[in-house]
């Protein structure tokens, strides 16, 4: 299996290496370890957890054990996207227990995985089931249906087609809310290697167009790791990626949300004392950089500009007990729980600054890699489920203070200036830029008492 990853992610390599057959594999843990230089959703297969639908059996038929209560309607508008790639009946019902009223919630099913061509049946209507707002994204695997289509002759247009068939066969209904999620767009598409961008546009019009019953989806899109020291190469290849703008007027018209994938390292989070305000902008710098760098491009880069600025969904980070690809998190139950609604806060914060609903969300894919016993995992990561729907509803709404539960150090952390070049467009002007910031931060350090500013809604 890990040769076929090479055609889904080109800057991903996984390496397997069996862990003892312990707690950890009763549990049904991780019983791989996956390396990757990509922040990517690959690790995920690499890894080969048991695709369940629930780690907990009260959760198995994603209902909320509790009916959750009504809140207040003084809250911001809002698009939540989340990737599980495995777990996602608790997912959902743990997010019911603590929805939003102001939310919308769209939670990725995985395929079968003897045919990733096969969207999942009977798991669509439980996802709605949970309440209006709730809605289910068949996840379309990319290397998978890139390579049936080569293999039956067909064009990609017509494999999209084709996943819209299998998704309709399957129970997900686009007339009631439901949706695509691609897993998801490779390096090589960035690049422009091959066929693969012209692949990409043909395979999500015809995911869009469908039958004639027409929808736009979602798109991951890979990314590159939070803690790289270097990020200039990158942004000279998001420079002219956001120069084709025949691909962007696609995307603009079949795609909903661009989930760009941004899992955060928490070694480059949890300093030591530091204020959450502060975590905050180190964050946003990582999370939004494809955002900032398109918010800054020419005039010329126009159409990528406007759809980034309206589609761009930033994936963040709920992926517990990863070395790498979803970001770095060996760390304890509180420390992600503190990171997780650290990057909420930071999320929110940005959104707030724009027009129309907040557009983000999380990846969601549990991995034991510690060893714990499956009765502490199961309820260490529901207890981070917790604290996800929690986060989401809590902070949309007007009275919002993030300084009592966004902070936890991590031993031997620190920030990176490496995503401040996002903010300028030209490279000449990084290294200014990225000196002036730093000066930001020292002037900071002085004034110890600042006070964080909680986020504001915004004007109705």
């Amino acid at each position: 299996m890990g040769s076929r990853l090479l055609s889904l992610c080109a800057a991903a390599v996984c390496a397997l290496a069996a862990v003892s057959a312990s707690g950890a594999a009763a549990s049904g843990s991780a019983r791989a370890r996956c390396s990757t230089k990509a922040s990517t959703l690959a690790v995920a297969d690499c890894a080969r957890l048991p695709v369940v639908a629930s780690l907990d059996s009260r959760y198995a038929t994603g209902r909320p054990r509790f009916h959750y209560a009504s809140r207040s309607a003084d809250c911001r508008p809002a698009e939540l996207v989340f990737y599980a790639a495995r777990d996602w009946l608790r997912l959902g019902a743990k997010l019911a227990e603590h929805a939003s009223p102001c939310a919308d919630y769209y939670i990725s099913i995985p395929p079968l995985v003897a045919d990733k061509t096969n969207a999942r049946p009977n798991q669509a209507w439980r996802i709605r089931r949970l309440g209006p707002r709730f809605h289910a994204l068949a996840e379309i695997h990319w290397a998978t249906w890139q390579r049936w289509a080569r293999d039956h002759g067909w064009s990609m247009f017509d494999a999209g087609v084709e996943a819209r068939r299998r998704m309709a066969a399957a129970g997900f209904d686009v007339a009631a809310g439901d949706s695509w999620a691609v897993n998801e767009l490779p390096s090589s598409v960035r690049r422009d290697l091959g066929t693969a961008r012209e692949d990409a546009e043909q395979f999500l019009r015809g995911l869009y167009e469908g039958d004639g019953r027409r929808v736009q989806g979602a798109v991951f899109v890979i990314g590159v790791m939070h803690g790289t020291t270097d990020a200039s190469l990158y942004k000279s290849t998001l420079k002219s990626w956001f120069s084709d703008t025949p691909f962007w007027i696609q995307m603009r018209r079949s795609v909903k949300f661009w989930a760009q994938e941004v899992y955060g390292d928490a070694r480059r989070w949890g300093v030591q004392g530091s204020a959450s305000y502060i975590r905050r902008t180190y964050l946003n710098d990582f999370l939004q950089h494809a955002a900032r760098l398109a918010a800054v491009a020419p005039d010329r880069y126009g159409v990528a500009s406007t759809f980034l600025a309206r589609s761009h969904t930033p994936i963040a980070n709920a992926g517990w007990q990863w070395p790498s690809g979803l970001g770095w998190t060996m760390v304890s139950g509180a420390q992600m729980q503190a990171f997780v609604s650290s990057q909420t806060y930071a999320l929110r914060e940005y959104a707030a600054a724009s027009p129309g609903p907040d557009r983000f969300g999380f990846a969601w894919a549990p991995n034991n890699a510690t060893g714990l016993s499956n009765t502490s995992f199961v309820a260490a990561s529901g207890q981070l489920l917790d604290r996800l729907g929690g986060a989401l509803a809590a902070s949309g709404e007007s009275r919002f203070e993030p300084d009592a539960w966004a902070a936890a150090d991590v031993v031997g952390a620190s920030f990176t200036d490496a995503w401040r070049i996002f903010s300028v467009w030209d490279q000449v002007l990084d290294a200014v830029a990225a000196a002036h910031r730093r000066l930001g931060e020292r002037v900071r350090t002085i004034l110890p008492h600042a006070k964080s500013r909680p986020v504001r809604p915004r004007p109705r």
